[in-house]
């Protein structure tokens, strides 16, 4: 497959790999004997996740000229989603405890290196 190939099924492997992902945990679930009603609820979900993706597969296909690049407005507004990850885990290392600062500060730290420096969009 090629490189543009891989970029028009991207968003099929992701769907379809949380749809996998839900039905490793639902295996999981019967290894500790769970009630019959969650494996059809579960299973319901990841039967719907799979026909989701098998969606997205056939609209990547059949309309590969409506795949928008989307770029960022201002250089630095690409820190934004490590910061706010960032300062969630920060909020939530009150809670879980301390140990998630050891996540927080290098999140927090790449999003101030990127606001500094400035990323911008790939130019094809």
């Amino acid at each position: 497959m090629n490189r543009d190939g891989l970029k028009r099924q991207l968003p099929y492997v992701v769907v379809a790999g949380w749809g996998a992902l839900n039905g490793v945990l639902l295996a999981v679930l019967g290894i500790y004997g769970e009630s019959s009603l969650v494996f059809w609820l579960w299973g319901g979900v990841v039967v719907l996740l799979e026909v989701a993706a098998l969606a997205v597969l056939a609209s990547s296909r059949s309309g590969p000229d409506q795949q928008v690049r989307y770029r960022v407005p201002y250089r630095g507004a690409a820190a934004v989603p490590p910061a706010a990850f960032g300062c969630a885990l920060v909020a939530l290392a009150f809670v879980y405890g301390l140990w998630l600062l050891a996540l927080a500060v290098p999140l927090l730290a790449v999003a101030i290196a990127m606001a500094v420096h400035g990323t911008a969009a790939e130019e094809d």
